[in-house]
């Protein structure tokens, strides 16, 4: 019985560690599920749970001949002690041993062996990506530090047109709701490639994303899928259903566009070879009709026979007929390519009616009603000229 007076943490730790240890609570057998597991210089740090309480676990220089992972449930036999310093009690693990899986995780495993064996991950059927896709889908939550990761990437690599649908990405009917995001983003025409995917979280956090349902709906797309679910060592049914698996959102944004600072170069780079194979063949042709000005067939023409200077002059003829049609194909050529680079030109887009638009404040172009504010000045480009205006409502 303690004293009514007043006590320092260090001897309240104590006495309860006196109690716990005086209550000898040493090789009991324990069941639960793994969670938060880490190793540290041979240490096993990870802590047991089930629907009601959780206790930390440690066991020091193991030897365990098989791996630890969070959600396998086991049966771990030990002694209860009280570490003082931090002053919280844990099992000190001596045994482990597999006493099976967590619910979700065998979910998981059956799942995943179901899919495997209909086909669903097969890598035949997997859709290959645009390369200059004109429309994104992103299936997330609007409230996610992975929208705006994801977001930002793009507006930086290749500024497009995204539509968001906003979903729950964890919890009861989220599942659901990701499913009816990816069949109505089916539904419409205009939409190139979709991008589905939260940031990382716990194994009960990335459920939605387990689902059979939201798995068969990926399979059913029949626009290509990026899946980009969690961290990089985190997997999902999702993950492997898709047509492309990203380690990060991130990493999902930078997969489905190109880099527009190196398509740029590239054009740049095929004009200027175009342009010097051109040039080379006109240079070519410009020597050979000079040599054949010097000869003597047209320096001394009288000094030939009719007839010779008549062949030569028919000759002359058709060459110069043959090098007018190769300068006329080389420049339909040209046209073509300038034509194409016309296309990638994302100023092009002003021709067909749009617009873009720029916060006068530091001149950086914005696409969402979020990125401006009542009374900011503007700077809208169209086709023709560009006028400057200022936000009066926001809708």
């Amino acid at each position: 019985m303690l004293n009514k007076r007043i006590y320092t943490v260090g001897e309240i730790t104590a006495h309860i560690k006196e109690i716990i240890e005086d209550a000898c609570i040493n090789d009991i057998w324990v069941e639960g599920e793994i969670s938060n597991l880490r190793e540290a210089i041979g240490n096993l740090y990870f802590d047991l749970k089930d629907e009601r309480a959780l206790l930390r676990c440690i066991m020091f220089q193991h030897c365990l001949p098989f791996s630890l992972k969070n959600g396998m449930k086991v049966i771990v036999k030990g002694d209860i002690r009280v570490y003082e310093k931090k002053g919280y009690y844990q099992l000190y693990a001596k045994e482990i041993k597999i006493g099976g899986v967590g619910e979700l995780f065998m979910k998981f495993l059956e799942l995943k062996e179901k899919l495997e064996k209909e086909g669903l991950f097969d890598e035949k059927l997997k859709k290959e990506l645009p390369r200059i896709p004109s429309k994104i889908a992103i299936i997330t939550s609007p409230d996610g530090a992975a929208l705006q990761d994801m977001l930002n990437v793009l507006s930086r690599r290749f500024p497009i047109s995204v539509v968001l649908a906003p979903v729950r990405v964890q919890g009861e009917g989220s599942a659901e709701e990701i499913e009816r995001a990816l069949n109505i983003i089916n539904s419409r025409d205009d939409i190139d490639v979709i991008i589905i995917g939260r940031g990382g979280g716990s194994w009960e956090d990335l459920q939605p994303f387990n689902e059979e349902n939201v798995a068969r709906a990926i399979f059913s797309s029949k626009i290509p899928v990026i899946s980009a679910v969690g961290h990089e060592t985190d997997f999902t049914i999702a993950d492997f259903v898709a047509d492309k698996r990203a380690p990060t959102p991130s990493a999902a944004a930078e997969m489905a566009v190109p880099d527009r600072k190196e398509l740029v170069e590239y054009i740049e780079s095929n004009i200027k070879r175009l342009q010097k194979m051109v040039e080379n063949k006109l240079t070519f042709y410009r020597n050979i009709v000079e040599g054949m000005m010097k000869r003597k067939t047209f320096l001394y023409p009288l000094e030939l026979l009719l007839g010779k200077v008549e062949r030569w002059e028919n000759t002359f003829r058709r060459l110069k007929d043959a090098i007018k049609k190769y300068l006329n194909e080389r420049k339909r050529e040209i046209e073509v390519k300038e034509e194409i680079v016309k296309a990638f030109n994302p100023y092009a887009i002003l021709e067909r009616g749009y617009s873009i638009c720029f916060r006068l404040k530091d001149n950086k172009v914005f696409s969402s009603i979020k990125d401006v504010e009542v009374g900011d000045d503007i700077k809208v480009i169209v086709k023709d000229g560009e006028a400057k205006c200022r936000v009066k409502e926001k809708k």
